[in-house]
C-alpha cells in the first residue's frame, strides 16, 4: 500500500510539474535575475568603496602636507561626491574642509560648508545618524559662536540618537547667550543626568555655577 501510495504522489507530481513547467521556468529565470542583481550591486557598490577610499587617503596625505592647498582638497571632495555620491568619504573630506577654514578664521565659509554637510546628511537615512548628530552638534557650536542662536535652538532641537548630553548641554549654552538662564539651568542638570564621563560631569557643573541664582 505505502509503494502504491508514493508511486501516486510521484505520479501526481511529475503531471503537475509537466502541466506547470514554464511557469516553474519563469519563476526559476527571475529569482535568478533577482539574486543576480543583487550580486551585481554590491559587486558594483564594494568596487565603488574601495575606489572612494583611495581617494580619501589622498585627501588625507593633502591635508596632512605643510603647504595645504584648500582649493586643491575641494577640487577632490567635489571629484569624489560625483563618482561616488553613495559613499561617506566625500560627508568625511567635507568635515575636514569645514575644520580647516575654521582654523584659517574663515569663520563663515567654515558655517556654509557645515549646513551644506548638515543638509545633505539630513535627507539621508539612519545609516548616517552617527554623522548626522556630529553635524548638527558642529554646527550649532558655530551657529552659538556667531550669535546665530535660534537656528542653533532649531538644530539641536532635532532628535539625536547619539550625543544627547553634548545636545542639552549646547542648548545650555544658547539659552544662556540668550540671556535665558532658566532654560540653561534646566539643559545643563539634563546634560549632567545624562553623561557618565566625570570630566564632561566637572565642566558641567562649572556651567551651572556660572548661572546667577
Amino acid at each position: 500500500m505505502n509503494d502504491f501510495f508514493q508511486n501516486t504522489y510521484l505520479q501526481s507530481a511529475l503531471d503537475w510539474i509537466k502541466t506547470n513547467y514554464i511557469k516553474i521556468i519563469l519563476v526559476v529565470l527571475i529569482l535568478s535575475i533577482a539574486f543576480g542583481w543583487i550580486y551585481y550591486r554590491n559587486l558594483v557598490q564594494e568596487e565603488n568603496s574601495k575606489k572612494a577610499s583611495i581617494l580619501f587617503d589622498e585627501f588625507n596625505f593633502m591635508l596632512n602636507k605643510d603647504d595645504i592647498d584648500l582649493e586643491a582638497l575641494t577640487l577632490l571632495r567635489e571629484n569624489t561626491k560625483d563618482k561616488y555620491p553613495d559613499q561617506i568619504y566625500s560627508i568625511l573630506m567635507d568635515f575636514e574642509i569645514s575644520q580647516l577654514n575654521y582654523n584659517l578664521n574663515n569663520f563663515q565659509e567654515s558655517l556654509n560648508n557645515l549646513r551644506a554637510l548638515n543638509l545633505e546628511l539630513e535627507q539621508r537615512g539612519n545609516e548616517v545618524s552617527f554623522l548626522k548628530d556630529l553635524s548638527r552638534l558642529r554646527l550649532s557650536l558655530l551657529l552659538i559662536s556667531e550669535n546665530e542662536i535660534d537656528e542653533a535652538r532649531e538644530i539641536l532641537n532635532k532628535n539625536f540618537i547619539f550625543f544627547e548630553e553634548l545636545k542639552y548641554e549646547f542648548l545650555g549654552d544658547a539659552e544662556l547667550k540668550s540671556s535665558n538662564q532658566e532654560a540653561a539651568r534646566k539643559n545643563y542638570e539634563t546634560a549632567l543626568e545624562l553623561t557618565s564621563s566625570e570630566i564632561h560631569k566637572e565642566l558641567i557643573k562649572i556651567k551651572l555655577s556660572s548661572i546667577i541664582n
